[in-house]
């Protein structure tokens, strides 16, 4: 709930692991334009510049995991139809032509901009905020890279940017121009509805056994259930290995005294909370039965009994306890962060209602802004500073235990000799794999791919560092009997008829409001049932009702206040609306705004320019395929201009 709850990450450890991954992504991502440029056929030719079969495939292979990360149900097959081939070849295609076109115009990169760019990089700076030689050669050699490529990349990337930015020096926008297209974005809408939710029509829907069997014959594969696997696993991760008493209090202070801003804090409070998750339109008596069970619970708290002993306790609805440790104002809701805030210490609130449901909060601590002090800080930044030591040593640390493992060692045991601990993780499925480890796609598919008792033979690639398992067990995906699933079948029955029966209802009502007899019946019988909705705005998410593009969509239409004219489909049911009035954004909304739409209408005409000027280079210089075969035949008329 926490990680619901905040905004903004503000762990020591968390920026310190983030700085890492981001550096390992650049890496990862961003130089595989240096892999194997040696000995490649030629795919193609831009002018005089030829583009390599290898260096294609390597940064194809890049755009497949990243898409894949970002999606894992896409297959490789899936990206190859939709295109990632002839998008991939583009973007190589653009990449020569820009160079090109800055070696007409004399644009270069000097080394001194190079090692600056390269100098203001956090990974490659000591305790003192100073650029370190010795760890850049480490860092890289860490990652079983060259500098000299690295070099290359940073300066490929650099002499974009110049050219780009000598493309965009002209850009300019004026408020007449922007005025009129702030004042669409930030228009909002309010509107009166009458909801008709699923819910409320499910207790007409009685289902019999027949029509149950019906639908389990009828789509049996809806109810597969997937395979899922167990096993054992050791985490190798800078925050697993990182000792943080190898790191001296001289080093310690030395970056406490070198970096004062990450120490400066604004006023924070240390609290607890309990809650009962409720949704925002959840019934009078769940709502009265939760501020009861909390109100006691409050009661307790005020004796002295702990968090811990309240949560056991039986009764319902169901608690949730929670230390949320130290927090300043702006990472938490509104609704949960003022009332903390406004306690005093030691002082628990009686039910705030949140997003989340209801919740007690118990104020431990509260802290004025200031400056945390070294003896506040040392312990994260010890953490900090052994996270990136151990860092350099996760894969070197992988390959040495996979090594032992697959030689026979024991996982328990091969985990204490590095102060590791093996873990059992519960039956998960590739759908929904354990969240503590991150796995990629690709992990995934080799996990999934391994019998019951045999060792994953190679370690697996997680956010943070990697993982070595043991599969322990597999049970392989199946049609469960009727049986087992039948009051799933019988919910799917229920959901699906009675979304039908409020559908009817709103589109009866819907009708009904076409006529000025028909709207004083509705309103008549419907009065006590009418809701006013916040202001929302085009995207068509309404705070009350969730995502509703087509009601957003309609309400705007309308322009005056009246009845919109159709039934409209929520997440949970129908809805049936009326406009109430439009809010056009006044003269001080868009003095508070303005520098920012400024800026943004700026940037999207920088990139239309350079969009333009991309496609008038591409269209003077279309490629010539050499090898036709790495594209297996397929038609890349529309990517090459039919010169193929």
């Amino acid at each position: 709930m926490l990680d619901n709850m905040r905004q903004h990450a503000q762990s020591w450890v968390i920026k310190a692991i983030f700085g890492i991954i981001i550096l390992v992504f650049i890496f990862y991502y961003g130089v595989s334009s240096f892999k194997g440029q040696q000995g490649s056929g030629v795919l193609a030719m831009v002018g005089d510049t030829p583009i390599l079969v290898k260096d294609f495939l390597s940064e194809y292979e890049d755009n497949v995991r990243a898409a894949q990360a970002q999606n894992p149900s896409q297959t490789s097959d899936d990206l190859e139809k939709s295109g990632l081939k002839a998008r991939v070849f583009q973007q190589l295609v653009l990449r020569a032509l820009v160079f090109a076109q800055a070696d007409k115009m004399g644009v270069a990169v000097s080394q001194t901009e190079l090692q600056t760019e390269i100098g203001r990089i956090p990974e490659f700076q000591n305790a003192s905020g100073q650029f370190d030689m010795e760890l850049y050669t480490q860092k890289l050699r860490s990652l079983g890279l060259k500098p000299e490529n690295f070099e290359q990349y940073q300066r490929n990337i650099l002499l974009q940017e110049k050219i780009f930015t000598y493309l965009s020096l002209p850009v300019s926008v004026s408020p007449q121009e922007v005025r009129p297209q702030y004042d669409f974005v930030q228009e909002k809408a309010v509107i009166n509805y009458l909801q008709f939710p699923s819910a409320d029509f499910a207790a007409k829907v009685q289902p019999t056994p027949e029509q149950i069997k019906a639908a389990y014959d009828a789509n049996p594969e809806k109810y597969k259930r997937p395979a899922e696997v167990k096993i054992e696993f050791v985490e190798i991760s800078p925050r697993a290995l990182a000792d943080p008493t190898s790191i001296s209090d001289q080093d310690a202070k030395a970056y406490y005294t070198a970096n004062p801003d990450k120490f400066k804090h604004p006023e924070m409070v240390k609290a607890s909370h309990m809650l009962v998750l409720l949704p925002k339109d959840a019934p009078a008596a769940d709502v009265a039965a939760a501020e009861k069970r909390l109100g006691e619970l409050a009661q307790r708290l005020r004796k002295g009994e702990s968090l811990e002993k309240l949560q056991a306790l039986p009764g319902t609805p169901a608690v949730k306890a929670e230390d949320l440790g130290w927090f300043p104002k702006g990472t938490m809701v509104p609704e949960f962060e003022d009332p903390a805030f406004a306690l005093k210490k030691g002082e628990v609130s009686g039910p705030v209602r949140s997003p989340f449901g209801l919740h007690i909060i118990q104020l431990q601590d509260k802290k004025p802004e200031g400056i945390t002090s070294y003896e506040e800080a040392a312990a994260d930044i010890k953490r900090e500073l052994a996270e990136a030591r151990a860092a350099e040593t996760v894969g070197k640390t992988a390959d040495q235990l996979l090594e032992e493992l697959l030689g026979g060692a024991e996982l328990a045991k091969l985990a204490a000799t590095k102060k590791l601990t093996a873990q059992t993780s519960v039956a998960f499925t590739r759908q929904a794999p354990p969240e503590n480890l991150d796995l990629t796609p690709e992990a995934l598919n080799l996990v999934f791919s391994m019998p019951a008792g045999k060792v994953v033979p190679q370690a697996l690639s997680t956010g943070e560092g990697f993982v070595l398992a043991k599969v322990l067990e597999v049970k392989p995906e199946a049609v469960p009997p009727l049986e087992e699933v039948s009051d799933k079948v019988k919910a799917d029955i229920v959901a699906v008829e009675a979304a039908k029966l409020a559908e009817a209802q709103a589109k009866a009502v819907a009708d009904q409001l076409k006529t000025p007899e028909g709207q004083a019946s509705v309103e008549a019988q419907y009065k006590d049932a009418f809701k006013t909705s916040a202001p929302f705005g085009r995207q068509g998410f309404l705070r009350e009702l969730g995502l509703a593009p087509a009601l957003a969509e309609a309400a705007f239409a309308a322009k005056t206040p009246g009845w919109l004219p159709d039934a409209y489909s929520l997440q949970n049911g129908y809805v049936v609306a009326k406009l109430d009035k439009l809010i056009t954004p006044t003269d001080a909304d868009w003095e508070r705004d303005s520098q920012k739409y400024m800026t943004q209408a700026k940037v999207a005409l920088r990139e239309g320019l350079i969009s333009g000027y991309l496609q008038m280079l591409y269209e003077k210089n279309k490629p010539r395929i050499i090898d036709k075969s790495i594209f297996g035949g397929k038609d890349l008329t529309e990517l090459t201009g039919g010169n193929s």
